[in-house]
């Protein structure tokens, strides 16, 4: 694992070729399965249940894929779905994010919401500009990781979060809810990590404290597998 402070997610000019939905672009699938999270590749991510306590939100089978190799964004395949006793539940409720603001960055971005689909698999937003929510995690406001997700680039260019790396411990951030309340968060630590370690229980595990996760590819690009090596964590706190 690397703590980052500042990094470039793609060096200049090997963005590969694919045309962008929309001008967006995704981070790669957050693919949760029942047993161990882990983001593979920038398209893919195993999310693992993890004890969430009394009142915690636990992970689909899979989450989306988000990968800027991809045109469109497809949810990586998983073994295993959760069985009923496995469903999620809600940690202290909180309020549903409508939209995230990240001063620094230049950032002020509607929320998508990402749920589970028939297959197991976690939603990805279908615009490469777009930032999504996962419904199962966390909300502003209440207790456990909200998890947000959003790509770095795309085949022609940057994405929504492509300055994402640009993020340091002590920058702060704003999710709204639906009702208008602001809810602040400031960045405690940036972390890139290999998508074969991810790190399923700091990021979607229960805590007992409102905090935030974002999300997107990192590391270097590998074009012969068309995808990330790592991808980027910033873990925030409320303030």
């Amino acid at each position: 694992m690397t703590v980052v402070a500042s990094r470039v997610l793609r060096r200049s000019g090997s963005v590969p070729p694919a045309r962008r939905r929309g001008g967006s672009t995704l981070i790669g699938v957050l693919a949760l399965v029942a047993g161990a999270l882990v983001l593979t590749g920038c398209s893919t991510a195993s999310l693992a249940s993890s004890d969430a306590g009394a009142d915690a939100t636990v992970p689909p089978a899979a989450s989306p894929d988000l990968s800027a190799a991809t045109p469109t964004p497809s949810p990586s395949p998983s073994s295993v779905t959760p069985q009923p006793d496995e469903a999620p539940a809600t940690l202290g409720r909180g309020i549903e994010p409508a939209s995230l603001t990240v001063p620094k960055l230049g950032l002020t971005e509607a929320l998508v919401p990402l749920g589970i689909q028939a297959d197991g698999t976690m939603e990805v937003p279908a615009d490469y500009d777009d930032v999504g929510y996962f419904t199962g995690g966390g909300r502003p406001g209440g207790i456990g990781p909200t998890v947000i997700a959003g790509h770095v680039d795309s085949r022609s260019g940057p994405a929504v979060f492509f300055r994402l790396g640009e993020l340091v411990p002590g920058d702060r951030f704003t999710l709204t809810g639906v009702d208008g309340t602001g809810y602040e968060y400031e960045v405690v630590k940036v972390e890139d990590h290999a998508k074969a370690a991810f790190p399923t229980v700091d990021v979607f595990g229960a805590i007992m404290r409102d905090e935030v996760r974002l999300i997107t590819c990192g590391g270097e690009y590998n074009e012969a597998i068309g995808r990330y090596v790592d991808n980027l964590v910033v873990f925030a706190a409320r303030v």
